[in-house]
């Protein structure tokens, strides 16, 4: 560290030091010397103090010194860092072989679950013995247990009591009761296994970026447009970035900075980020994922083309009353092998308002409702019905933005929904990419030109704006980490 251009000065030590802090704050306070070696040992010896001290200190480092020989030296060290073996090769084949006749689960989803504070891997685990032996090379938590037998747990619990996987959960159970023994940590391991009991396993957060317009003052023209960044994949921790108020004419360039700001942010993660637009009923029929990139060039690409994008609704982020059945639907959603659709009849002959909302309302397994029309206010819009199913907690809504959807626009919808509920974003970009990348005389006319889709899960709350929400308690507020 001492080598780093830059840092043998007073000042460049300040800029690092507050680079650091602005990603873990508590290092803002590290003690000063005035002498660079006294100081470097300061700033590793906080960093060590912190469970994401090092991976931080060396994203820091890359960002001060980017591929400098010192930074990439460092880099090698940290990665390399040794973690003492504590399973045998008898009991890592005994659990890689257990883990191997369970080939059903969500490996990403029992990842994050068993991972805490851990950054997932960027790269793609499909077998739970990769999953494992991930967390095999990683130190013990707080607690005291492997991070592998926390992995061991949420396996337990996500399987069910069928006569088909009751071996292998009795070999999984007595595998990590030894390993409890053995290092002397029976309590905390039963502790564990209440906590999992009581809480269902989130879904991990993927790297994006979240955009939200609200109205401002009186202006109809007038926008609040805040912003969070989630800089890697992993638990839900956006940062926020700086409000601005904004036209509608706006919104364009702002949004093509904010993109560019993030992606510098993610430069050396491989990945997929997403793009979310948290917005008001009355912008929900706005095209963003249309927005360009480049804008200024002849090369100018469609946002969508990079990213998937979806909608979310501001309203209904902000309506705590809603959230109990939001939260019920999504986790129906994430336990079902399909997606149940509940299709709009709005324009139809016969459409009876009220008996489609109640079957709506009634029925816990519709997730998905698709509109008939776009959700524009009148009877020749389908507002109404999007309004009802945001109050029943629907999480994922689609429509045709034309007046009126084509007659291939069910068989899209029944193609789109086919495979797994949380991969429906990836799934809905292709088909635009399609439509971006048809033959001239097709492309305007292609269903992935005009699709909507509204992708609201209700474990990734940004907003602190509803007047009984104080504004530290959501996660990305003001009083949470990252800028104001």
């Amino acid at each position: 560290m001492c080598a780093v251009t830059g840092l043998d000065a007073p000042e460049g030590r300040d800029l690092l030091i507050s680079m650091l802090a602005s990603r873990l704050p508590e290092l803002g306070n590290i003690r000063r010397h005035g002498r660079t070696r006294l100081e470097m040992l300061e700033i590793v010896r906080a960093c060590l103090q912190e469970p994401r001290g090092l991976p931080e200190l060396v994203a820091t480092l890359h960002d001060y010194a980017p591929n400098s020989t010192p930074v990439l030296r460092i880099r090698e060290l940290v990665v390399a860092s040794p973690v003492l073996a504590v399973l045998s090769e008898a009991e890592l084949r005994e659990v890689h072989s257990l883990l191997a006749r369970v080939r059903h689960l969500d490996v990403r989803g029992v990842l994050y679950a068993s991972a805490g504070d851990l950054t997932l891997p960027d790269r793609r685990l499909s077998t739970l013995r990769e999953a494992f032996d991930f967390l095999a090379g990683v130190n013990a938590r707080a607690d005291g247990l492997l991070p592998v037998s926390a992995l061991v747990e949420h396996v337990l619990a996500a399987l069910d009591e069928s006569d088909v996987h009751r071996p292998v959960a009795d070999g999984l159970r007595e595998w990590n009761d030894a390993q409890a023994a053995k290092l002397g940590l029976g309590p905390q391991l039963k502790a564990l296994r209440a906590e999992i009991a009581q809480t269902p396993a989130a879904q991990p957060a993927p790297a994006c970026l979240v955009i939200q317009l609200s109205r401002h003052g009186m202006s109809p023209d007038r926008y609040l447009l805040s912003h969070w960044r989630q800089i890697r994949p992993g638990p839900w921790r956006p940062e926020r970035g700086e409000d601005q108020i904004v036209a509608l004419s706006d919104v364009e360039a702002t949004v093509e900075r904010l993109v560019v700001r993030a992606e510098k942010e993610w430069a050396g993660r491989p990945g997929r980020p997403v793009l979310e637009f948290v917005l008001p009923v009355h912008l929900l029929n706005h095209p963003m994922e249309w927005l360009p990139m480049a804008s200024q060039s002849s090369s100018a690409t469609a946002l969508c083309l990079s990213y998937p994008v979806v909608l979310r609704s501001l309203e209904r982020m902000r309506a705590r009353e809603f959230h109990r059945r939001w939260h019920n639907r999504w986790q129906q959603m994430m336990e079902d092998a399909g997606i149940v659709c509940h299709w709009d009849t709005t324009g139809r002959r016969g459409h009876d308002p009220v008996q489609w909302t109640s079957r709506l309302t009634a029925d816990e397994r519709l997730v998905l409702v698709a509109l008939n029309a776009p959700p524009l206010p009148g009877p020749a819009g389908s507002q109404a019905s999007l309004e009802a199913a945001l109050r029943a907690g629907v999480p994922l809504v689609v429509w045709d933005r034309r007046p009126a959807p084509p007659g291939e626009f069910r068989r899209r919808v029944k193609k789109l929904i086919k495979g797994k509920a949380i991969e429906l974003p990836q799934r809905v970009q292709r088909l635009r990419n399609e439509a971006a990348t048809a033959a001239a005389s097709q492309r305007d006319a292609h269903a992935g030109r005009h699709l909507a889709v509204l992708f609201d899960d209700p474990n990734r709350i940004v907003d602190w704006s509803s007047p009984d929400t104080d504004p530290g308690s959501a996660r990305g507020g003001h009083n949470a980490e990252g800028e104001s």
